[in-house]
């Protein structure tokens, strides 16, 4: 089992510049822009458990907010909140362990703020499993080096370029060439950092038994894994520590068991002066070896980790172990092996509906209140009760977010996804009526008329522009007539004022006068996002703007005449009519529709206890929580009912 390990070092070049071709954008748009307010949690095993430290570094970087890394019974232990709000990336170079597996498939069951898998093998058990999961995005490409060996060590090099691309292209950067010198010191550091290990290391080495690493800042994940392959090839004993850490009491490993122990120093420019004055406050009999890397900010890492196969290599030779196929006994193969799934049923029970209906109203509370809860608890079973009673004879829905996915790729499609179309069709063939009420134009009834028999167009109306404009499916030709009045006063204040006070930034966003509509797009990140739609709502109170509100959706803001665009508008007769939408929070686009009585999100809900409630299964959010809610309806001739258990 495994390979030779200089072998797969000397494919290390290539594999970087295999890494720094490929297209990571939907991988950094998960990171850095899609939700990037949200904590993420960084799942992995092994080798790849080294991968999710340096992702969630960059995470926490570039974002300003926590992330973490977690191997798969950690996530589990962590409970199905954490796993339900915060978004998980999955990193497994094979995609085949169970551990990582079990981990996806609680994922699955739990998480509504997004998931995304980072693979290296084609045809993978994780792609199997997300096959028919289209809320989860993946990244997968097969790595040329195909398999390692016993160690992670081409595909966690090639997972850290991917990732620090992704990190770059969020920060506008350049990747400067990481192809420089990979040789280790085991000088001082006065000497010259690019020797190579000398008979006279190696023959030291041989001796220690007992590493102690040392790191700070981007040295912490090649930290890690040079605790990963000391461990699992069996070189020696590891314990970690950064540089001030080791001061509180770490260093008295040393006073008991100096003999045969020694120092791994990891040095970048940033925490170099504090490297060399920690070493210099040690004893000067305990042996240091030094890996540096001159690069600054998050190459340092990549850098450091090569170097640090170069050290392994060493160890390995003076330790007569290739670190690339160490030997594994038959129990090492049964414990990796280990299916325990089942057992793990405990840990994470399953939640009633109305439990996590109510905790998608509520929030997490500080203090529990028995009272809030009954409350809301009460409010969930009567408006079940009541919805299931209701003959409706028409469904609105909101169409971003809520009949498209809310990735990228989803919002540039030409056709409806074939399931909800499938669903769709089955109410307009027994007569029910469908309204869409979207921010967009004309784009949604292109969509809906590529996908939907002209039989069935005139069941279907769309109130366009946050329903300012409403016309029949296929009309949508008058909209260019629509467009052509005056565009609204308030608006135009709102705009020119947005101008001045982010003038810099407006200029990487696109402001579109829609006469009833000011729209607000571009790629936001969520913090920028914060700041436009708080300059919106500023700009309202300072200038007295009586007529005008501002909504968010997933991907833009809309400021519009109230009283003239309102998604409500395309609702006829609110006591018949079922509304579903995904963004139902006071300053969602959705806010609107879905404080019609019979409503349901299937994502953002608001704060009332009679409408805009939010009951799809733990883990389900989206176009996916769209069709659960199809699927739990019985469909008569021009009419409808939900069937929902209470």
């Amino acid at each position: 089992m495994g390979k030779p390990f200089g072998d797969e070092l000397k494919k290390i070049p290539s594999t970087v510049k295999w890494a720094e071709k490929q297209d990571v954008n939907s991988l950094s748009h998960f990171m850095f822009e899609e939700g990037n307010r949200t904590p993420l949690i960084c799942i992995g095993s092994g080798g790849s458990f080294s991968a999710c430290h340096f992702a969630a570094q960059l995470f926490q970087k570039q974002n300003g907010v926590i992330g973490v890394a977690m191997t798969p019974l950690q996530l589990m232990y962590s409970g199905a909140e954490i796993i339900r709000s915060n978004k998980l990336l999955f990193i497994s170079a094979s995609g085949k362990n169970k551990d990582i597996l079990n981990a996806i498939k609680y994922g699955l069951k739990f998480n509504e703020a997004g998931m995304f898998s980072l693979t290296l093998h084609d045809k993978n058990p994780i792609l199997e499993l997300l096959k028919n999961r289209q809320n989860v995005q993946n990244w997968c490409k097969e790595i040329p080096t195909g398999k390692d060996g016993f160690l992670a060590t081409n595909s966690l090099v090639a997972t850290f370029v991917l990732l620090n691309k992704s990190y770059n292209l969020a920060r506008n950067g350049d990747i400067p060439n990481l192809l420089n010198n990979y040789k280790v010191s085991d000088e001082s550091p006065a000497k010259d950092k690019s020797l190579i290990f000398s008979k006279k290391s190696i023959d030291e080495l041989a001796t220690m038994d007992n590493f102690f690493i040392l790191y700070g800042g981007f040295g912490e994940s090649v930290a890690w894994d040079i605790e990963s392959k000391l461990t699992e090839a069996a070189l020696g004993s590891v314990l970690i520590s950064d540089y001030r850490n080791f001061g509180h009491g770490r260093h008295h490993w040393f006073a008991k068991h100096k003999v045969n122990s020694c120092i791994i120093a990891l040095v970048t420019p940033i925490e170099r002066d504090l490297a060399y004055k920690t070493i210099d406050s040690m004893p000067k009999d305990i042996p240091v070896y030094y890996i540096e890397s001159e690069m600054e900010s998050s190459q340092a890492s990549i850098d450091l980790l090569i170097k640090s196969f170069f050290f392994v290599e060493n160890l390995g030779i003076a330790r007569s172990i290739d670190p690339g196929r160490p030997g594994v006994p038959s129990f090492g193969r049964k414990l990796y092996n280990l299916n325990y799934f089942k057992l793990t049923n405990k840990i994470l029970p399953n939640q009633c509906t109305c439990e996590l209906a109510v905790k998608r109203k509520i929030g997490f509370l500080e203090e529990k209140s028995d009272d809030l809860f009954e409350l809301y608890s009460n409010a969930y079973h009567k408006f079940i009760h009541r919805l299931n009673k209701i003959k409706f004879t028409t469904i609105a829905f909101d169409y971003d977010g809520t009949l498209s996915a809310k990735d990228l790729a989803s919002r540039y499609t030409k056709i409806l996804r074939e399931d909800i179309k499938e669903e769709l069709l089955k109410l307009l063939r027994k007569g029910v009526k469908i309204a869409i009420a979207t921010g967009r134009g004309k784009s949604v009834g292109e969509i809906f008329k590529n996908s939907i028999d002209k039989c069935f167009w005139s069941q279907i109306k769309i109130g366009y522009y946050n329903g300012a404009c409403i016309l029949p499916l296929g009309e949508e030709e008058q909209i260019d007539n629509w467009k052509c009045q005056t565009f609204d006063e308030e608006l135009k204040v709102m705009e020119n004022e947005l101008k001045k006070r982010l003038s810099d930034y407006c200029i990487n966003l696109k402001l579109e006068e829609r006469c009833l509509q000011l729209s607000i797009e571009g790629n936001m990140s969520r913090g920028l996002s914060n700041i436009v739609y708080e300059s919106c709502c500023e700009i309202i109170w300072d200038k007295q703007l009586d007529n005008i509100r501002v909504w968010r959706s997933s991907h833009s803001m809309d400021v519009v005449v109230y009283n003239k665009a309102s998604k409500l508008f395309v609702v006829e007769d609110p006591k018949k009519t079922l509304c579903i939408g995904d963004y139902g929070s006071i300053e969602g686009n959705d806010y609107e529709l879905l404080s019609n009585h019979n409503s349901l999100s299937v994502d953002k809900v608001s704060k009332k206890i009679d409408s805009c409630w939010n009951i799809a299964p733990s883990g389900i959010s989206g176009l996916d929580a769209t069709l659960f809610y199809l699927n739990h309806l019985i469909v008569d001739e021009g009419t409808f009912k939900c069937k929902f258990k209470i």
